[in-house]
């Protein structure tokens, strides 16, 4: 196999576990929904079924989301959420901001492949 099939294969699957993981949280109506169409993206780069533009729009989508709900004032991501909400701000923003990579990554795929 090669190792773009490998990368967007583990991608996916990394996005579909977060996903789950997802279920605890006190807003998984919006968490789930990311990081599945960030799955499912992956997946279909991995079979070649979307445009260039596709990746490109949901790599601004995500960025931007990063970006908006980094906190004010970083706290870290590694210490208790009860302590302050901008810890679990930092750590939605730096799971977008894995998201946005990976469709960076796609998009690189795609314009490769049709040059």
């Amino acid at each position: 196999m090669r190792l773009r099939v490998i990368l967007l294969l583990v991608l996916m699957l990394m996005f579909v576990l977060f996903a789950l993981v997802q279920w605890n949280d006190p807003d998984p109506e919006i968490w789930v929904p990311v990081y599945l169409s960030a799955a499912v993206l992956c997946f279909l780069a991995y079979k070649r079924k979307l445009f260039r533009w596709v990746y490109a729009v949901a790599f601004l989508a995500f960025s931007v989301g990063a970006f908006m709900l980094w906190p004010p004032v970083y706290q870290g991501i590694t210490m208790d959420m009860s302590h302050s909400p901008g810890i679990e701000e930092a750590r939605e923003s730096l799971g977008l901001l894995i998201c946005a990579l990976a469709m960076a990554y796609c998009f690189i795929l795609e314009w490769k492949y049709r040059a």
